[in-house]
């Protein structure tokens, strides 16, 4: 069995360039988007979903990627599963542990990431995590936070998650001696350009400000939004009350927040958008998406700082205007 998207992108460890392999684990679905008819209002892992999946085809998956990728190069590996790794209902114990010795194997890993909603999260799950990658791996637990807005956060996006218990889960983290990953959007529904980077970057702010006070290590995954299929997204995408972000937003973002700690920003659309995705004009889309990738591995701001376009300008004077 093919995992449900799994792809190679630049990445920084503790300041060098090197790359990652994402892979997107087929599994029941996320337990959380099942009991609340559909969950978080972006989110179209669903549609991949197998109800009837087992542990041996979810290892399948791992098998299949770890055999077909050239891994020469890859010094990361992130392990997504359409919901929480940590929980034992979506993927159970046996088949959790097995997925990390193997991936403990792999003697060149500099850093493996899991992710998983706040609620499954336990000190002695990523301890045990820990324990089986060894000490020649850094182990990174990833949570979406997705804004620090609460009103984005839990009424606009439904993501279910309090500050408290982001903050909570933060605390564990720290307790079991690991990294964090914050994932964060850009541009959920109902705010504009200008606001989607004033809370994107505030919202990045929150989370590096919370990582020192609890003293994390810590990182932050930008996400700009993509429209998946059979979302609350897509209902008002398709009835023109959802604008596509602009890429320039997202350089935007970029020059306001490298200053607080390690970004990433996410390129990916996990095979879901249609090509639904940020965009700018045809002359600098693709030239700012291989700055974005440049600066992921290097973080140094200088390209991103030199971008520029005919388009920019107009971009900015919507922006501005409140048009856009």
């Amino acid at each position: 069995m093919k995992p449900a998207f799994c792809k190679i992108s630049s990445v920084n460890i503790d300041g060098r360039g090197s790359n990652r392999l994402m892979i997107v684990l087929k599994t029941k679905g996320c337990e959380y988007a099942q009991k609340t008819g559909g969950g978080c209002t972006v989110c179209g892992f669903l549609n991949h979903a197998e109800p009837n999946i087992t542990g041996e085809e979810m290892l399948d998956q791992l098998d299949f990627v770890l055999k077909t990728f050239d891994l020469a190069e890859v010094e990361e590996i992130d392990i997504l599963t359409l919901g929480s790794f940590l929980n034992d209902s979506e993927v159970n114990p046996v088949t959790r542990l097995e997925i990390i010795t193997r991936l403990s194997e792999i003697s060149h890993l500099k850093r493996v990431s899991i992710e998983s909603r706040a609620e499954y999260v336990t000190v002695d799950k990523i301890k045990q995590i820990k324990e089986i990658l060894g000490k020649g791996k850094i182990m990174e637990f990833a949570i979406g936070l997705e804004s620090s807005n609460d009103y984005l956060r839990n009424k606009i996006i439904k993501k279910g998650l309090s500050k408290q218990s982001f903050e909570k889960t933060v605390a564990k983290v720290k307790e079991a001696g690991v990294h964090l990953l914050t994932y964060l959007l850009i541009k959920p529904p109902h705010v504009s350009e200008k606001e989607a980077i004033t809370d994107a970057v505030e919202s990045a702010a929150y989370v590096f400000h919370t990582a020192g006070k609890i003293g994390v290590s810590a990182r932050v995954a930008f996400e700009p939004v993509f429209v998946c299929e059979n979302t609350h997204l897509e209902t008002l995408y398709l009835q023109s009350q959802y604008r596509l972000l602009n890429l320039w937003s997202v350089v935007e973002v970029i020059k306001k927040a490298h200053d607080y700690g390690c970004l990433f920003i996410g390129l990916s659309d996990e095979n879901l958008s249609l090509e639904r995705m940020p965009h700018s004009c045809t002359s600098c889309g693709g030239k700012i998406i291989d700055a974005i990738e440049r600066f992921n591995k290097s973080q140094d701001i200088s390209e991103i700082l030199d971008l520029d376009c005919q388009c920019k300008s107009q971009y900015i004077e919507r922006r501005e205007k409140g048009e856009i």
